[in-house]
């Protein structure tokens, strides 16, 4: 049989400017691979309000492989592209589960309050019974200033 995979991916591509769509999930960051990717430090902590940055700004900041920094960015993340979440915490280390050793990060990354993996694009993930909490670079997210009367609008999912 003939699939339809390919051409539904251009035709998304080519139509989602017109109702603002994000990229097709499981597109592929601009930068080579074996070029240094970038890094920000935001010194982020619990409780901070950010916004994760738009797909198309992450995938500016990941390998053709997606890939930034030994992270992979996955497709389970772009949903919540866009979104207004908090802070949960910071990782510096975590137990690697294959072999069950504590790791330490090079680069810290960042969790956020009530966003985990929900399996939408990956098979093999099927209703992602362990529901994780992905981990995220800082470079990836953006510090949502709250001051005043305004209160940041929270993407619903």
């Amino acid at each position: 049989g003939i699939g339809i995979g390919a051409p539904m991916r251009w035709l998304y591509e080519k139509s989602r400017p017109l109702w603002g769509g994000s990229r097709w999930p499981k597109a592929v960051g601009v930068i080579p691979e074996g070029q240094p990717t970038p890094t920000k430090t935001l010194g982020l902590a619990p409780g901070e309000l950010v916004r994760v940055k738009s797909h198309d700004e992450i995938l500016a900041t990941v390998t053709v492989g997606n890939m930034n920094r030994g992270m992979y960015w996955d497709a389970e993340l772009v949903p919540y592209c866009g979104g207004a979440y908090r802070v949960l915490k910071r990782v510096t280390r975590f137990i690697e589960e294959k072999y069950g050793k504590m790791l330490e990060m090079k680069t810290p990354c960042i969790v956020l309050d009530s966003v985990v993996c929900q399996a939408r694009y990956t098979s093999g993930r099927m209703l992602c019974p362990k529901s994780m909490y992905p981990y995220w670079r800082e470079i990836w997210l953006e510090r949502i200033e709250t001051g005043g009367d305004r209160q940041p609008s929270s993407k619903t999912h």
